[in-house]
């Protein structure tokens, strides 16, 4: 019996597909310097692989939680440095934490706010809940 084994390497097409992401913003990424290990084929077109996946994952996550592209390419840059730059990429993700936590109680005190503000109207017309 065959297993399906996943492709060691992707296209720029296929990893928009898979990691919802454009093309456009693939080339950037790579233009940058936040796929480092990105290689091109014979014709010029950018070769992904599995590696380069779970960085998209981990720039996408950095991203999203605030963190700009220059930082980002900082926390690239030193993991390739390896160990010597471990506590640099250490105190920059915790740095990121500290943000993300500090986020979330903000966000929590909006919440409780709002739910506050429900409660209160509904007070004042009980029929409509």
């Amino acid at each position: 019996m065959k297993t399906m084994q996943t492709p060691k390497n992707f296209t720029i097409g296929q990893v928009a597909q898979i990691k919802t992401i454009s093309t456009y913003t693939l080339r950037y990424y790579d233009d940058q310097g936040l796929l480092p290990k990105v290689f091109r084929d014979k014709n010029g077109n950018r070769i992904f692989t599995n590696e380069d996946l779970k960085w998209l994952d981990m720039i996408k996550c950095l991203k999203n939680t605030g963190m700009s592209l220059e930082k980002i390419k900082t926390f690239v840059d030193d993991t390739y440095q390896g160990s010597r730059t471990l506590q640099a990429r250490i105190l920059l993700l915790n740095k990121q934490a500290k943000k993300i936590k500090d986020n979330i109680e903000e966000q929590q005190t909006y919440l409780n706010k709002i739910n506050q503000k429900i409660k209160t109207l509904k007070k004042e017309n009980p029929t409509n809940s």
